[in-house]
């Protein structure tokens, strides 16, 4: 449709879009336009004001300051990946891994875009990972929420549920406190949706925030919350956690019982290394294990039940967990032969084999991609 000429400027994506609309009905259906950028695509709507979306709570996750019957809006999918922890009223601790999309209405600016992608993946992106990625979330107007902040830029917390008590200490920026009385994806999305916001450009009057799982079908997987000490970036952090799936291979052929087992085993668990467990107490009749380590972010302290907690006795990377998940299933099932793709939140993990004639080994680091789900 638009055909270059010689010495013709091609059209931005977003004019193409506007280009595309031309002649069409005055209430006409969004018209995609894709780029050759890397996750990003326009498309426009014109005739009507928008009808706002709804997030998954019902709630309305576009913002806007200014709505027009016509306006470009560009998308990005897959702007990032947050994975980060939160504190349930009924399963204690929860790692999770949510996919954050992106959607920015308004104006043309003089480049004829709404915003540069690049600038999009610089300023957008970074922004949403150092405010909510590798921490834990808290819901501040939760009856069950004992927050103290202290002289040393450390927090205090304590959080009764149903199955004991969670106490944690920390330095303030590895947590997040939002409104509401529970984490949900409504309160993530608004709290997102008004950090991006101060973050974009005037011409820009509406943005939209999805937040979603990544889709693994009926395929198993778990939730799990953890620390690495040794680790130089957030990842030492000492409640931060992931939801990942899990694939299991015995003698070349995968089981999904073995998968099914695993998740089972590891849902909603507090992954922990034995060095860095202090001790075991009771806190009302409940055993607990207190976890302490001090790190280049500062000291870090964590209480939790005991039944929610696995232990293992080298560092929870996924390395280490891919090749402890092989092992114990060569223990449990001797005279077999298994292969392990332990995820870490999406698209990333490590593989490890064990088993007979084969000892278990980690595999070539991390792995990106799809899964074969």
């Amino acid at each position: 449709m638009f055909r270059q000429r010689r010495f013709q400027r091609l059209p931005t994506i977003e004019q193409a879009a506007a280009g595309c609309q031309k002649g069409g009905p005055a209430a006409g259906p969004r018209v995609p336009v894709h780029n050759t950028g890397k996750n990003g695509c326009l498309f426009i709507e014109v005739g009507v004001s928008p009808r706002a979306p709804t997030d998954y709570n019902g709630g309305d996750n576009r913002s806007s300051s200014n709505r027009r019957g016509s306006m470009a809006t560009l998308f990005v999918e897959n702007l990032t990946v947050v994975d980060f922890s939160y504190l349930h009223a009924k399963r204690g601790m929860v790692g999770e891994s949510w996919i954050v999309d992106l959607e920015l209405s308004g104006d043309l600016d003089a480049q004829g875009m709404v915003f540069d992608f690049g600038h999009i993946k610089k300023a957008l992106k970074h922004a949403v990972d150092e405010r909510v990625d590798h921490r834990l979330l808290l819901p501040g107007e939760s009856d069950l929420l004992g927050l103290h902040r202290r002289d040393d830029g450390h927090i205090s917390l304590e959080w009764r549920y149903l199955a004991g008590e969670i106490r944690m200490v920390a330095p303030a920026d590895s947590i997040l406190e939002l409104s509401g009385t529970a984490i949900t994806k409504a309160g993530v999305t608004l709290y997102l949706m008004d950090l991006i916001r101060d973050s974009v450009p005037d011409n820009v009057t509406e943005v939209r925030v999805v937040l979603r799982e990544q889709d693994t079908g009926t395929a198993p997987f778990y939730h799990y919350s953890h620390g690495l000490k040794k680790h130089d970036g957030n990842c030492q952090r000492i409640a931060h956690g992931h939801r990942s799936g899990i694939e299991i291979f015995e003698n070349g052929r995968r089981s999904r019982y073995w998968e099914k087992l695993w998740a089972d085993r590891w849902e909603d668990i507090y992954i922990g290394t034995r060095s860095d467990l202090e001790g075991t107490y009771y806190v009302e009749d409940v055993p607990h294990h207190r976890f302490r380590y001090d790190a280049e972010q500062g000291h870090f302290e964590l209480v939790i039940p005991e039944d929610h907690c696995y232990l293992v006795d080298t560092d929870s990377t996924v390395e280490n967990l891919a090749e402890h998940i092989a092992e114990e299933l060569a223990r449990e099932a001797p005279g077999k032969r298994f292969r392990v793709r332990a995820f870490e939140g999406v698209g990333k993990g490590a593989i490890a084999e064990a088993g007979e004639n084969n000892p278990g080994r980690a595999k070539a680091g991390w792995l990106q991609g799809s899964s074969v789900l």
